[in-house]
């Protein structure tokens, strides 16, 4: 591996294992050590860059020591002389060519899988499958029968069917005839069992590594919907109905709001107040009243006090008070045309103003 190394990384990791192997000797020393050495290459860790994992690690090593590194030309460093010794090989030989990474021994335990049957499947399962097939004489019996004989005129159609050990298998998938009790024990072992009844996709995902059958995701989907445990545990994410704004009236108290503000100090013997807001002209009336107002009176206080002054509205916007709320209030306004909408208590979107 070190061969492979790029030139300032070999001429560095010279100076990494003399210092290993002196360690002994200058490690700690009080003098500085001073290294000659004749690889001008060495000046390109002087300039600033990202340095390698393994250059990270000498540079780490490299601080334990107190050294210089004085450049010297070959003819003046003693130690020149023993890298160009005469019977020296020139060079080193390549030996990264022709070299297998994997070895054949490495997939041994892969050899003994010598079915195209997927190994999930239990015996008790595999039986099951065969005698659906045995008793399925409209599909999987004649399935059976064209893969064995392949007539040239119905094999062109079944390049990705095959027969083995009694099942059909399609594209290496596990054929199952058309046996409702036989899919649902299909479903039932990925579904029921130690997963902990997954999702649609995820039970779908599961059964097609091994298994196929026409229908499969609506049949899955059936059962899934179907499953008492499902339906009782998971929690399903509310359904959110978009807002809609109110309507923009066309003209003057066409449309008005109204509620109550209770609990107010006493004041001439009342504590609350009737609101009523104009949406198009905002444009506010209040009406004293008591705290324990009924649905009658508060129909008498608005014919008293705003009716008289405004005319009968199309549109009348409110929260789902008693006083509102009564059937004797609903039936008096639905004798006078006025259509009600109940909004949320304290929500400030619909009703604002009277809030």
């Amino acid at each position: 591996m070190e061969q492979n190394y790029e030139i300032h990384d070999k001429e560095l990791l010279v100076i990494i294992h003399a210092l290993k192997h002196f360690r002994h000797y200058i490690q700690g020393s009080p003098h500085q050590t001073r290294i000659l050495s004749d690889h001008t290459n060495l000046k390109y860790f002087t300039m600033k860059q990202t340095l390698t994992c393994r250059q990270a690690r000498w540079a780490l090593f490299l601080s334990e020591y107190n050294y210089t590194i004085i450049p010297t030309p070959g003819k003046q460093n003693t130690a020149d002389a023993l890298s160009r010794h005469p019977d020296l090989k020139e060079g080193i030989a390549p030996d990264n060519a022709d070299c297998i990474l994997l070895t054949p021994d490495k997939f041994r335990i892969q050899a003994l899988h010598t079915t195209a049957i997927p190994m999930g499947i239990n015996t008790e399962l595999k039986q099951a499958i065969r005698e659906a097939i045995e008793t399925d004489r409209l599909t999987g019996q004649k399935l059976k029968d064209i893969i064995l004989n392949r007539p040239h005129d119905a094999a062109k159609g079944l390049q990705e069917w095959n027969l083995e050990n009694g099942l059909i298998l399609y594209k290496g998938l596990v054929y199952i005839p058309n046996n409702e009790n036989l899919k649902r024990k299909v479903v039932q072992q990925y579904h029921d069992g130690l997963m902990g009844h997954p999702g649609e996709w995820k039970t779908i995902k599961l059964i097609t590594r091994d298994f196929w059958w026409p229908g499969i995701m609506t049949f899955v989907k059936a059962y899934i919907k179907g499953c008492a445990m499902c339906q009782t545990t998971k929690i399903k994410p509310p359904i959110k109905v978009p807002l809609k704004p109110n309507e923009v009236p066309q003209g003057i108290w066409e449309t008005i709001t109204m509620d109550f503000i209770t609990d107010l100090p006493v004041s001439k013997g009342y504590d609350t107040i009737l609101t009523v807001v104009d949406q198009h002209s905002k444009a506010v009336i209040l009406s004293p009243c008591h705290k324990t107002i009924t649905a009658e009176q508060t129909s008498q206080l608005l014919i008293d006090n705003v009716w008289k002054r405004t005319g009968f509205p199309l549109t009348i916007i409110l929260d789902q008070g008693p006083q509102f709320a009564t059937q004797v209030t609903q039936e008096f306004w639905r004798k006078l045309g006025i259509k009600q909408k109940l909004s949320t208590a304290f929500h400030l979107q619909t009703d604002g103003e009277s809030e």
